[in-house]
């Protein structure tokens, strides 16, 4: 499976945990506006949103994601974490060794805490 499958894959898990209502990719602001763009104009799926870094052996994956405050937080971001390893665990290849998500939580008045 190559990256760009694998972070498809690790996007669509991250989406389904309950809790989670946006997936983000960790860049920088400037580096996010210029996907974005890319997006719009269909060069990159935005369905690939976790970052698969492959070093030597090892697997990192990053990703940024925005929940609700319906769930407690800590609850959400383990199981994302969770998902994540899941995923990995069951392609071939360098087991994931870093996975790093950043969160950001979602009142319900619409503000983002994070």
């Amino acid at each position: 499976m190559d990256d760009e499958a694998l972070s498809r894959d690790l996007t669509a898990a991250v989406r389904a945990v309950p809790g989670v209502v946006g997936v983000h990719a960790p860049r920088s602001a400037v580096h996010a506006a210029a996907e974005a763009v890319a997006v719009a104009l269909s060069l990159r799926e935005p369905d690939v949103l976790v970052d698969v870094d492959r070093l030597d052996t090892t697997l990192r994956l990053t990703t940024h994601i925005a929940v609700d405050d319906r769930r407690p937080a800590p609850d959400t971001l383990r199981e994302v974490g969770e998902r994540l390893r899941e995923v990995v665990d069951g392609v071939p290849g360098p087991p994931a060794v870093l996975i790093t998500v950043t969160i950001r939580v979602v009142e319900d008045s619409g503000t983002v805490v994070g």
